[in-house]
């Protein structure tokens, strides 16, 4: 068998994702110029990235995620002058409707934790303020809810787009079709990784492989404890069912959520999946039913709506124990990063993680203490804490 030809980078990023972008183009305006980005695609936003429903929020029950958040939103809004592309930040809102005085205690607590972490718009609503907000839903047993204005939507393929381009210009290079299939190590070092036709090398390499993130350290023995999860998403046939400006609204209980996305009704159901094994987006039937059940019992504009089959997708997420981003430097190999396990808000704090991990990797400074994000944090058993809500 021919000797495999051995391509070199500085910096290899493996997972051309919103992430694995975001991450290649702040170490190029770092300084660092000769950066590869790998990805087992055909071309880009055909992981998770493409398929993300493109939610962004700052109401988190723990203070990490929602200094991601506030970066995230920072970096968002200045998006369009920096890469010359809209992102699609939309302030629709999201609400979060509680049905017992536990899930109102939850939002209370939570809500307490954002404002002091400075989301100064985030704010408990009673019913009747509720009603006023969103008169489309079916107001059954609700009691409260919270609810902030400057969360809403985005345009993942938009950022990622806006990632590629900006870090292209700047000197990086994207190459798809290229699955790892080996990770060479020597000592606390990787030397090189390979496709089946060929080798790279670096002096640095990043883990941004998404919801097969545990997978590729598993190719350096590493154990990353990132597992994917399949998310199914409805679609209704008919358009223009609520208006457009509708926030993302959110039952406690359920975790039932909808919005509105290029004039459908899109439903979302956070449920056990009958089969998530072997990386499956297969849409399964009766997810589609109980979906359905429970929309036309919140939503009356669903009584005459129907389910648009063809154009229902599933999608992964990569969680992590925690449910929180795993982000820096391996315990084992010195120059292996990751940044994973962002377990559903991957594509919403892209813009904040790429700028913290080249920091990280550059020895500079973060506006957020990265430290609670460690991989080692499973090692030592320090998981992060949050009240949950969603």
């Amino acid at each position: 068998m021919p000797e495999k030809n051995t391509r070199h980078a500085e910096v290899i990023i493996i997972g051309a994702g919103v992430i694995g972008a975001s991450i290649a183009y702040h170490l190029s305006i770092n300084g660092i110029k000769d950066i590869l980005v790998l990805d087992g695609a055909s071309g880009p936003g055909m992981g998770s990235t493409g398929k993300a429903t493109g939610g962004f929020r700052q109401q988190f029950g723990s203070k990490i995620n929602i200094e991601l958040s506030l970066l995230a939103r920072k970096k968002l809004i200045e998006f369009k002058n920096e890469h010359g592309v809209d992102p699609g930040y939309i302030k629709a809102g999201y609400l979060f409707l509680a049905q017992s005085n536990e899930e109102m205690k939850n939002l209370t607590l939570a809500n307490a934790l954002q404002q002091k972490t400075g989301v100064k718009d985030a704010m408990l609503l009673t019913v009747e303020e509720i009603q006023r907000l969103n008169h489309h839903i079916n107001m059954h047993n609700v009691i409260g809810g919270s609810y902030c204005g400057s969360d809403g939507f985005i345009e993942p393929m938009s950022i990622l787009n806006g990632y590629v381009l900006s870090s292209q210009k700047n000197g990086v290079n994207y190459s798809y079709d290229r699955r790892i299939e080996k990770i060479n190590y020597t000592g606390k070092k990787i030397d090189s990784i390979e496709t089946s036709t060929e080798k790279f090398s670096a002096e640095t390499y990043i883990n941004a492989a998404g919801a097969w993130a545990g997978w590729l350290a598993g190719l350096a023995t590493e154990y990353l404890p990132v597992k994917h999860l399949k998310r199914q998403v409805c679609r209704i046939k008919e358009t223009n069912t609520l208006p457009d400006a509708t926030p993302m609204t959110v039952w406690v209980d359920s975790s039932f959520h909808f919005r509105m996305k290029d004039d459908h009704l899109t439903l979302l159901l956070p449920a056990v999946p009958e089969n998530n094994y072997n990386y499956d987006t297969s849409m399964e039937t009766n997810w589609l039913e109980k979906v359905q059940s429970i929309a036309r019992d919140k939503l009356p504009a669903m009584k005459d709506c129907s389910i648009d089959t063809e154009a229902c997708w599933a999608g992964l997420y990569e969680m992590s124990p925690d449910e929180h981003l795993i982000l820096g430097r391996s315990d084992f190999l010195e120059n292996f990063y990751y940044a994973n396990g962002s377990s559903g808000h991957g594509v919403m704090h892209s813009p904040a993680i790429g700028e913290l991990l080249a920091n990280i990797i550059c020895n500079k400074p973060n506006v957020i203490d990265t430290d609670i994000l460690s991989p080692n944090r499973f090692i030592e058993k320090n998981f992060i804490e949050q009240i949950h809500f969603f």
